[in-house]
């Protein structure tokens, strides 16, 4: 039971962290970030976590973040979902906004890429730093 606990704790860090950034979010990227490149990490992590990859998605974490969630975790938090949703099919869209922390003054790149899956729709909400690392994750 306090496995169990622990995991979904570790989930909710990284989920927060991305809800977080969203509800500060801008209508377009900050400076420095390009629109290609943040697409590109996007559609990486998105392919990564629809073949099931979680060791990698963990890899492209930022360190600090990383020992917030097991690949073993991420995958126990969404297997549910992506029953749901059947197979992955394409990206049907993808949104580029751009966050500040208040706190670090750190501004970030936030991508919402719209995915079909074959019983459903889910909405990927990536965060990634300056470097193209993971800050945030949310599926939904």
């Amino acid at each position: 039971m306090k496995e169990h606990i622990k995991r979904l704790i570790g989930i909710a860090l990284v989920l927060v962290l991305g809800i977080s950034m969203i509800g500060c979010a801008s209508n377009k990227l900050p400076n420095g970030f390009d629109e290609e490149d943040v697409g590109t990490a996007a559609e990486e992590v998105v392919g990564l976590a629809t073949a099931g990859d979680y060791d990698s998605i963990i890899f492209f974490m930022r360190d600090d973040l990383q020992g917030a969630i097991t690949a073993a975790q991420l995958q126990e938090g969404w297997a549910p979902i992506y029953e749901k949703a059947g197979a992955f099919q394409t990206i049907s869209k993808t949104t580029f906004s751009g966050v500040k922390d208040e706190a670090t003054g750190e501004e970030y790149a936030v991508v919402q890429v719209l995915a079909k899956h074959a019983d459903a729709n889910l909405v990927y909400t990536i965060s990634l730093d300056q470097d193209l690392m993971i800050v945030g994750l949310y599926l939904k």
